[in-house]
């Protein structure tokens, strides 16, 4: 969660450029209220059943501790017409965009 707390102390950042940061989790419902809650600038979205993650292909089967399928720490720029510009899906689990990189994409990739 340390992402997360990186992303929402950047939140100011974000306003400024009008991005809002969407986190999709496999949580349920109940868990994904308290995440929000801790991270209240980021907009949390309960997958539990995986749907979202499923239709986005970032399923990662097999890659978690006990050997379970988790889903990959995808970053997707969408622009204003609902379009992926760009994505940033690691090859290993444990890699994440920081809140700087995600920022300097933005500029970037979605810049009007």
């Amino acid at each position: 969660m340390i992402e997360l707390g990186e992303l929402e102390k950047n939140h100011a950042e974000f306003a400024k450029r009008n991005v809002r940061v969407v986190i999709a989790s496999l949580e349920e419902q109940e868990e994904a209220a308290l995440t929000q809650r801790d991270f209240p600038h980021l907009i949390v979205v309960a997958d539990g059943e995986g749907k979202l993650i499923n239709a986005a292909e970032v399923m990662h089967p097999g890659a978690g501790q006990q050997g379970e399928d988790v889903a990959a720490p995808t970053t997707f720029f969408i622009n204003k017409q609902g379009t992926v510009r760009s994505l940033f899906r690691p090859k290993q689990v444990v890699t994440r965009l920081s809140a700087r990189e995600v920022l300097a994409a933005v500029d970037e990739k979605l810049a009007d």
